[in-house]
């Protein structure tokens, strides 16, 4: 499966990140150097799909959020603070890191483990795509 494929459908709460928020982010510029104009450089180019909310840009930057959240156990850049139902949401973030922390195998670090569970838990995924949605303002 390609990233861009994978981003589409991290961004849609159907798995959970396969590759790092880096490497997400550097599929988005590579798809813009792809997209550029003659007198575009690959940034530019990145700058213009972003504005113009290009699809894949957008799911690529999306699963590059979710990847941070669960590599860095942290919210904040998918979800800022100061957003619609934010308190709602880092709530049932704390509340989902909660429900996985006792299923943590020995020396596995709690990121690990959330991967792991939101490929086989349905409470963990139905948490996670609650977490994800965005809320209608």
């Amino acid at each position: 499966m390609t990233l861009i494929a994978d981003a589409a459908l991290v961004a849609r709460g159907e798995c959970a990140p396969a590759a790092s928020a880096r490497a997400y982010r550097a599929a988005a510029l590579a798809w813009a150097e792809t997209c550029a104009n003659e007198d575009e450089t690959p940034t530019v180019a990145l700058a213009r799909l972003c504005a113009n909310g290009s699809g894949i840009v957008g799911d690529l930057y999306r699963a590059a959020s979710i990847a941070h959240a669960i590599d860095a156990l942290d919210l904040t850049e998918l979800v800022p603070r100061d957003a619609h139902q934010a308190y709602n949401r880092l709530t049932a973030w704390s509340d989902l890191l909660r429900l996985v922390a006792p299923h943590r195998a020995p020396l596995e670090p709690l990121s690990a483990t959330v991967r792991r569970l939101l490929g086989n838990n349905m409470a963990v995924r139905a948490l996670f795509v609650l977490i994800l949605q965005e809320p209608k303002q």
